[in-house]
């Protein structure tokens, strides 16, 4: 039975990812066969050609994967490095500006900029373009799981060029990545000594300092910082520490800062149920009593069958198994760049026009509450949504939803809960940075067409199922007005 594009595509990264290119490289043709323009296919035929220093029969791939889907980071960085590596410093200089002029934001180019702006570099030229090689070609290296490799690439990137402050943090986030916490410590410092405001060196040696316990010194990194996840983590930080009172007095010091940043504004809610009074942070002190229910039922005649028309039409859209950087483990999830709700039409776009609907009946229910939840209300209806297929023992880890304003999760395949919760959604106000015990918590066990509504800064997780089955759910962010529109 022939492989559908996916599963060939699925099967291809697995193969990469294990080391086995040339079953890979197989299947990655496999697909250019009858789809010339797979974009992903021709990238990673474009990184097994790179690996094997056929550096110009990489770069008709890295061009084509860029010209289909232009909104992939990786794309512009690949086909970038393949540009010096081929001494074609002018055109990569051109792809640089094109990206910029597009507004795309590549901070991972900015180095890139910087030599290519420069004409009094240290290293020669063919150093720096080496070195800049050798570096994006670990953050590939990286992303396909092949840590050994991505460590040895930017090792060598150092070497040529031992002054380069990202390569020093991308080999320390291998390394933490390969639990080797204190050579990744080293790393970042190194960075860090080269560039002292260098905030992702900061934020990351941050993490390695605050769960080894030495939160003083994390403290400090965290002060050295001035953003919304900084200032989370100066408060986290000081939590540790037991000085709560100083938690109260920076939160009301940088209320004008972070009244609107859900990082601080989770943590506000929990410090508040913590001590027993209110903080200076008017978001939502008690987002528990936001969480809203509804279902799909109540506007719709034929919810069994619209369900049904759902689930068929998301099998057409792209999901990527455990993504990286989000909760979801032992499950496929829609990537970052796709929004559901963008150019919605069929049964999604109904699935929209239903979640609104919904949103009008617990905006005029929530009106008269005081808080900026919902004085603030989003006066645009900008939704970026998502869906998610959990297997067997799948479950998402507890998190916020940063950029959003209400979340959401319209179920559409639940699983049985067996009488321990299994598979149900769970609220509550710790984190794994900061917790106490007995806090409240809500858990909802869904039905089937079950809408939830809830603040984008509550902390939330699904609890693990142990049925062989699929739990199949959309979720999205209305977000704030500040937001760019989709």
């Amino acid at each position: 039975m022939a492989l559908t594009t996916e599963q060939a595509m699925q099967q291809g990264v697995a193969s990469h990812r294990e080391g086995n290119l040339q079953e890979a490289e197989r299947l990655y043709r496999a697909i250019l066969q009858t789809q010339p323009g797979h974009p992903d296919a021709n990238h990673n035929l474009g990184l097994i050609a790179l690996a094997a220093n056929a550096a110009e029969a990489a770069l008709p791939l890295f061009k084509t994967a860029l010209e289909i889907n232009p909104a992939v980071e990786q794309f512009w960085l690949s086909y970038i490095a393949v540009l010096i590596r081929l001494g074609l410093l002018e055109p990569a200089k051109g792809v640089l500006e094109r990206a910029q002029d597009l507004g795309f934001k590549i901070e991972k180019l900015e180095p890139l900029n910087r030599k290519l702006a420069s004409t009094t570099n240290k290293a020669p030229v063919s150093e720096v373009a080496a070195a800049e090689v050798y570096r994006t070609l670990g953050v590939a290296l990286k992303e396909l799981g092949r840590l050994d490799e991505a460590e040895a690439s930017y090792r060598k990137a150092i070497a040529l060029k031992p002054d380069y402050i990202e390569a020093h943090f991308n080999l320390g986030n291998t390394l933490k990545k390969l639990d080797k916490l204190s050579e990744a410590e080293e790393s970042y410092s190194h960075a860090i000594d080269l560039q002292p405001d260098f905030v992702p060196a900061l934020m990351n040696r941050w993490e390695l300092l605050f769960n080894r316990g030495e939160f003083e010194t994390a403290l400090k990194d965290a002060d050295c910082c001035n953003n919304q996840i900084s200032r989370l983590r100066s408060l986290e930080s000081l939590y540790a520490l037991g000085r709560n009172e100083e938690i109260f007095q920076r939160i009301a010091d940088q209320s004008g800062l972070d009244n609107e940043n859900l990082h601080v504004a989770a943590f506000a809610a929990f410090i508040a149920a913590v001590e027993k009074k209110n903080s200076a942070h008017g978001f939502c002190n008690n987002p528990l009593d936001f969480i809203h229910i509804s279902n799909v039922s109540a506007h719709h005649e034929n919810p069994d069958i619209f369900i049904v028309d759902v689930i068929e039409e998301l099998r057409n859209i792209r999901t990527e198994w455990e993504p990286e950087n989000k909760s979801t483990y032992k499950g496929f999830q829609t990537p970052s760049g796709i929004n559901l709700f963008a150019a919605p039409s069929g049964n999604v776009a109904q699935l929209k026009s239903i979640i609104v609907a919904e949103l009008v009946r617990f905006y005029e229910k929530s009106q008269n509450e005081s808080c900026s939840y919902i004085q603030k209300w989003p006066r645009q209806k900008n939704f970026h949504g998502w869906h998610v297929i959990l297997k067997q023992q799948g479950h998402q880890t507890p998190h916020i939803h940063v950029d959003g304003w209400l979340s959401g999760v319209v179920y559409l395949q639940v699983v049985p809960s067996l009488d321990k919760n299994e598979g149900a959604i769970e609220f509550g106000l710790n984190s794994p940075n900061y917790s106490a015990d007995g806090l409240p918590t809500t858990v909802h066990q869904p039905a089937a067409g079950d809408i939830v509504f809830f603040p984008s800064s509550l902390h939330h997780r699904t609890i693990p199922f142990s049925t062989d089955t699929e739990r199949i759910v959309v979720a999205f962010d209305l977000m704030p007005d500040s937001a760019a529109t989709e």
